[in-house]
């Protein structure tokens, strides 16, 4: 009896010692789910290595399950502690191999949603895309507004050709998709009234596609257009305090000024502790992104 005393007071104090670290404090939120099989836990100032926290993770997993008997998830680990997605619209342009080779020095990959209209070269500047490592969405093809906000049925014969030109370029089918304007634009009432953004996010989701906006922007779309530093300190006050970050980029052939600060860009965001990621066939956080429910 008193060795079994022993050997449970052991065990006991192990996961005691570990709930006083601040691992086994998680257990009841994040390290299980009844909702969910993987949740993840985000910590601002990590203390231990990506290693330690691997390994106090299993241990945590097993000392719940034998001790408590719950059932927990079977990865839990913490998720990187703050991600940025770079996402250019409205590309390619002259500007994108550029862009390409600024991404490639810094090892960064980027999501690009791109649109068909009128562009040369697309195919051989999607492939080149795609063959770099980064993401490709659907912009539509067209990108005019009267002709897609029309009806959903428009919408989604635009987004359809841009899809198969994507797949004649680089044999994929992407099913992330920027709406023009986002998904909250105004201007789309014009052309299909009040209901339409909600219905073509239903017909998207119904179809298996994933709407994307954002949340930050270095201001290129702006008119009259920003100088640099005014664009830089866009993209200081739409990133503070966010994460995940989703910042708007524009590759087009007048936008020279955004490909000048593109490497500040990475460099500022690196300073202040992100980590870049693709948008792929979604991305984590989204809900804090996406506006659709704007016409809720």
């Amino acid at each position: 009896m008193f060795v079994l005393t022993a050997i449970f007071g052991f065990i006991f104090g192990t996961a005691l010692a570990f709930y006083t670290d601040g691992y086994f404090s998680h257990i009841g939120n994040e390290v299980y789910s009844p909702k969910q099989s993987v949740v993840e836990f985000i910590a601002d100032e990590p203390q231990n290595s990506e290693e330690d926290r691997f390994d106090a993770g299993e241990l945590n997993t097993l000392l719940v399950r034998r001790l408590l008997g719950r059932k927990v998830s079977p990865t839990w680990e913490r998720k990187k502690s703050k991600v940025a997605y770079l996402t250019f619209d409205d590309g390619p342009s002259y500007n994108t191999p550029e862009i390409l080779e600024i991404l490639k020095e810094y090892g960064i990959k980027a999501t690009f949603f791109v649109n068909g209209w009128n562009k040369k070269n697309l195919k051989e500047m999607l492939k080149m895309i795609y063959e770099d490592g980064h993401a490709l969405g659907n912009h539509t093809y067209s990108h005019r507004y009267e002709i897609i906000y029309s009806s959903v049925e428009n919408f989604m014969a635009d987004l359809k050709r841009q899809e198969e030109m994507i797949y004649e370029a680089a044999g994929i089918r992407p099913k992330i998709v920027r709406f023009p304007g986002g998904s909250d634009n105004l201007v789309s009432l014009r052309f299909g009234g009040k209901d339409i953004m909600k219905k073509i996010a239903d017909k998207l989701k119904e179809e298996g596609y994933i709407y994307v906006d954002w949340n930050a922007s270095c201001g290129d779309a702006a008119k009259p257009p920003l100088s640099k530093d005014q664009m830089k300190e866009a993209v200081r006050r739409t990133t503070k305090g966010k994460n995940p970050v989703v910042l708007l980029l524009h590759d087009l052939d007048s936008k020279k000024t955004t490909l000048e600060i593109l490497p500040w860009i990475i460099e500022y965001l690196q300073s202040e502790g992100y980590e870049f990621e693709t948008i792929r066939q979604g991305m984590e956080g989204l809900e804090k992104v996406n506006r659709t429910d704007f016409w809720r």
